[in-house]
């Protein structure tokens, strides 16, 4: 009596196209995670931070989210909080961020999705900021 090797066949066809539909969402995605990241912009000139407070904003981009609380002084921002922190290493970026005393338009340029996510959640809240 021969066995038939079909189960095993099966199975491997079966993980094949799981891979191949796997590496073609991850590139549609990838793609579209990218372009919406690159077309957010922000709101908030750096002349216009002048209202000392706490201010919280949020932003979104696919599966990529962050929620931030704002401390503004006089001189600009002096304390950025996470709420929600995207995945990546931020903690240089808020560095740079409380540094400048607001978001420099430089930092945008070549920046990763996340650190976009979290620029556009600093900008959302100080666009909330009221005298």
């Amino acid at each position: 009596m021969r066995r038939h090797p079909r189960p095993l066949r099966m199975l491997l066809i079966l993980v094949g196209v799981l891979v191949v539909c796997s590496l073609v969402s991850q590139v549609t995605y990838g793609r579209w995670l990218q372009r919406t990241a690159d077309a957010l912009a922000m709101h908030s000139p750096i002349i216009s931070y002048r209202y000392p407070g706490i201010y919280e904003g949020s932003a979104r981009v696919g599966h990529v989210a962050a929620e931030v609380r704002v401390t503004m002084g006089a001189q600009g921002i002096t304390a950025i909080e996470f709420l929600r922190r995207p995945f990546g290493k931020m903690d240089p970026l808020i560095d740079r961020i409380v540094k400048a005393g607001g978001v420099p338009v430089d930092v945008i340029t070549g920046a990763t999705v996340s650190s976009k996510v979290v620029m556009k959640a600093i900008d959302d809240a100080l666009m909330k900021q009221q005298p």
